[in-house]
């Protein structure tokens, strides 16, 4: 085996998190081209690490390398939100199911702190940190599944999601059914029901599938103007 520069490695492991942030935080918009030149300036490095973290993201569907072009951030259609939500029902389905073998009482205070202290009517911060809080929501009861593939591929989903902006646009218009809905998802939990733990985190995610579609043209424009209600 050829000797491996950890330097270079360490440089394209900084290059790969530093441009998938960029990516996920929508400061680059969907379809939009990455300036491999301009951004390894702004870290001070060479393109070369740029170049291979590049290629990374591309592995992981974040990026789109065209030939004689360049690399761009991939665009979404109406097709693939609603394969996202199909694999996730499915994925995150099968997390909570694992992890209603596993859950403790320390598990079930953290998942009832995320959804502590929201009240009608919703402000526009509300629904900001609801946004946050969901995450991290979903984020626990994937990590108490103790499956590290699977783990591995749902994190891989969240970020596909969060690049098309679904993961805080168009809450406002059912965070109240979501709060219960949760709600509903810890009750299994806390009965160490693993098929109703499932179906219930199931269901979840369908009905968030179903507002996203009703109002696809809004998520297709990438978030230029609000949702209707």
């Amino acid at each position: 085996m050829e000797k491996i520069n950890l330097s270079n490695l360490s440089l394209v492991n900084q290059a790969y998190k530093e441009l998938k942030r960029v990516i996920l935080e929508h400061q680059i918009p969907q379809g939009g081209k990455l300036n491999e030149a301009e951004f390894a300036a702004a870290l001070g490095i060479s393109r070369t690490p740029v170049r291979e973290a590049v290629n990374r993201l591309e592995k992981e569907g974040l990026v789109e390398i065209l030939p004689q072009r360049g690399a761009f951030v991939v665009r979404c259609s109406e097709k693939d939100i609603f394969e996202l939500f199909l694999i996730r029902e499915n994925l995150e389905g099968l997390a909570a199911r694992l992890a209603a073998e596993r859950i403790n009482e320390e598990n079930l205070i953290n998942l009832e702190s995320c959804i502590q202290g929201f009240r009608e009517p919703f402000t526009e911060n509300q629904i900001q940190r609801y946004a946050e809080e969901d995450f991290r929501f979903h984020q626990t009861i994937v990590m108490l599944s103790d499956s590290q593939r699977l783990i591995k591929l749902i994190s891989t989903l969240h970020d596909h999601i969060r690049i098309f902006r679904l993961t805080t646009l168009g809450l406002s218009n059912r965070m109240k059914v979501s709060l219960e809905e949760h709600r509903l998802i810890i009750e299994a939990f806390r009965l160490r029901d693993a098929e109703g733990s499932d179906q219930r985190v199931r269901q979840h995610i369908r009905h968030v599938r179903e507002g996203v579609m009703e109002n696809i043209e809004f998520f297709l424009k990438d978030g230029k103007r609000t949702p209707p209600e």
